[in-house]
């Protein structure tokens, strides 16, 4: 899901993986590389949640690892995870999955961040979207669910345990800057009270995903707070950072104008598109219209092609506002956290925000 439906958007649409051959392709020409070929960049996924912990899957994501667990098993003995019995069936000849394998959505900070972090190299921001990342997961694990059958019944019980894997990865299909981190949520989760591995239902996640954005906004704006930066918050929920102009947003937003454009023609010649939703028809466009991964390009490259875009003065101006907030900070590291405190304080939610 690197192709974010905006460069600018939070959590997006949640997509969900059923085809297992996809599934496994998925780890190998996607999560671990991002969106172009490197021999050199390789990109490490790391475990999360209690439900990964429990089968004994921390820090780094190993292929095996993943792959036993888009087949149901569980990667420490072999055995089938939950008690779903046939986990394939064959369609058109080839073998399909006869279930949810994961359901993969992504975090992305607002284009002011990822040219902050990524073209002028504030290694601090990078950190503090992982930090952020990994506090906004952590809360929508609290909302996992599994299906309870019972007197003919069926009801959602909260597991509160997941498993997770997050890959990070820096660019847009159209090799702009774009700091986002997918997660892959596996179709599991222990049920404490029956004492087993179920299926994992993602109703009530589903509902949270509006108060799971604005943890990973309210951490990511206060870390960059404390690292000395100035917010500006827009009306419609998301914000820039102070000193990085529009336009250097908009040039290197290439994708999403990409979108647009095709949305434009969509919409004219079927104007009864209108109608429907737009938002998915964008997420269709962001998925099947997108140009092939780009062979053999190295980060360094990668960094000069983002130079090339800038002036001299952009440059100057981009990596001199790092430069200056990362002086600033050094040695007021007390008032900078104060300063975000403060922020926090003013601008406190709760899980009221669930709908």
């Amino acid at each position: 899901m690197c192709d974010s439906l905006c460069d600018n958007s939070r959590v997006l649409a949640w997509k969900t993986q059923t085809n297992l051959v996809n599934a496994e392709t998925y780890f190998d020409e996607h999560l671990r590389v991002g969106d172009y070929y490197s021999q050199n960049d390789q990109t490490l996924g790391q475990w999360q949640g209690l439900a990964a912990k429990r089968l004994g899957l921390q820090n780094t994501v190993k292929r095996d690892d993943f792959l036993q667990l888009c087949r149901n098993l569980n990667p420490a003995t072999g055995e089938r995870l939950t008690q779903r019995h046939k986990t394939t069936r064959v369609d058109s000849g080839h073998e399909v999955a006869n279930r949810r394998i994961f359901y993969d959505f992504t975090f992305s900070p607002p284009k002011s961040v990822s040219l902050l972090a990524l073209v002028a190299q504030d290694q601090r921001l990078i950190e503090s979207h992982d930090r952020a990342v990994v506090s906004a997961l952590a809360e929508l694990e609290q909302f996992a669910a599994t299906r309870v059958h019972e007197a003919g019944q069926i009801s959602d019980r909260l597991t509160g345990n997941i498993i997770a894997a997050t890959f990070r990865h820096d660019t847009s299909r159209a090799l702009d800057p774009h700091l986002h981190t997918h997660c892959i949520l596996f179709n599991a989760t222990y049920d404490d009270v029956e004492g087993r591995w179920k299926a994992m239902d993602n109703f009530e996640m589903l509902q949270a995903k509006k108060f799971v954005e604005n943890v990973y906004y309210h951490e990511l704006v206060k870390a960059m707070k404390t690292c000395g930066y100035e917010i500006q918050n827009h009306a419609r929920g998301d914000f820039q950072a102070e000193g990085v102009t529009p336009e250097l947003c908009q040039r290197f937003s290439k994708r999403h104008q990409e979108i647009d454009s095709r949305e434009t023609e969509l919409l004219a010649e079927k104007p009864s598109l209108a109608n429907g939703n737009v938002m998915d028809m964008r997420e269709n466009i962001a998925h099947k219209e997108r140009a092939r991964k780009v062979k053999d390009i190295t980060a360094s490259e990668l960094q000069g092609r983002w130079n090339e875009e800038l002036s001299p003065a952009e440059k100057s101006s981009l990596c001199g506002l790092v430069q200056a907030r990362a002086n600033e900070t050094r040695g007021s590291v007390p008032d900078a956290a104060n300063r975000a405190l403060s922020w926090a304080e003013d601008h406190l939610f709760n899980r009221h925000s669930v709908d």
